[in-house]
C-alpha cells in the first residue's frame, strides 16, 4: 500500500527494527549491571528496555493496522501519534496494556500511577519529592541507593519473560511481528541462549494472574 504523506514507510520500519534491537541491548546491559551489584542502574536500563520494546511494538502495530485497514492516517494525525513515542509513562503503560489480564494488579497499579517512572528517576537522581508543580522541601531526600536488588530483579524478569515469549512464538509460528519487516529476524539463537541464562521469575506476569483477573472481572 502506498503511503501518501507524513513519515516514510522506510523510516517507520527502521524505527521499529532499531527500537527492538535497542531494547534487547538495554536488557542485556541491565543484566550485566545487576550481576555486578549496580541495582539502581540495572533498574533504570530495564525500564528503558520496556519503553524501547513498547515503541517497537507500537510502530509495528501502526504499520500493520494501516496496511490491512483503510490506509495510513493523514500527516496531522500521524504527528500526534508520533509524539506519543516520546512519552515515557505512555510507553510503559502500552507495554502492560497489550496483555493487561496477565499482570498482577500491583504491577498494573505501579505503571498506571506512574510510580514506575518515578522509580526510574529515583534510580538516577538525588533529590526531593515534587507535588503539584512544587518541590516538597519537607520530603525525604531520595537517593538511588533506595532502589534494591528485588526492584531491579522484578523489572528485568518481566522483560526477559516477554522476550522469551517472542522467541517461542517465532519458533512455533515462524513470525511474531506483523507490520515491521525484519523484526522477527532480530532474534537469533545467540540471543535466545542469553535469555535462557536469566534464572529469576518476576511473579508479576503468568497464567495464574490471567485466570485470577478473569475470575475477578466475571465476579463484578
Amino acid at each position: 500500500m502506498r503511503k501518501q504523506d507524513g513519515i516514510s514507510k522506510y523510516k517507520l520500519n527502521k524505527i521499529a527494527v532499531e527500537s527492538l534491537k535497542n531494547a534487547i541491548r538495554l536488557h542485556f546491559d541491565a543484566i550485566f549491571l545487576y550481576e555486578n551489584g549496580s541495582f539502581p542502574s540495572a533498574l533504570q536500563l530495564s525500564v528503558l528496555a520496556i519503553e524501547e520494546f513498547s515503541k517497537a511494538n507500537w510502530v509495528d502495530h501502526y504499520i500493520w493496522s494501516s496496511e490491512v485497514n483503510e490506509g495510513y492516517p493523514d500527516a496531522e494525525f500521524e504527528q500526534r501519534w508520533l509524539k506519543l513515542l516520546y512519552l515515557h509513562p505512555q510507553k510503559q503503560w502500552n507495554f502492560v496494556a497489550r496483555d493487561i489480564e496477565s499482570y498482577s494488579p500491583k504491577f498494573i497499579s505501579l505503571v498506571q500511577s506512574r510510580k514506575l517512572e518515578e522509580k526510574k528517576q529515583d534510580a538516577v537522581y538525588v533529590g526531593l519529592a515534587r507535588s503539584k508543580g512544587k518541590v516538597d522541601i519537607d520530603s525525604r531526600i531520595s537517593t538511588p541507593a533506595r532502589i534494591k536488588q528485588k526492584d531491579a530483579k522484578q523489572i528485568i524478569s518481566i522483560v526477559n519473560v516477554e522476550l522469551l515469549r517472542i522467541c517461542a512464538r517465532i519458533e512455533e509460528d515462524d513470525f511474531f511481528f506483523e507490520g515491521g519487516k525484519g523484526m522477527d529476524e532480530v532474534f537469533d539463537y545467540e540471543i535466545y541462549k542469553h535469555l535462557l541464562k536469566w534464572p529469576h521469575k518476576s511473579g508479576t506476569k503468568n497464567n495464574g494472574w490471567q485466570k485470577k483477573n478473569l475470575k475477578t472481572l466475571r465476579g463484578r
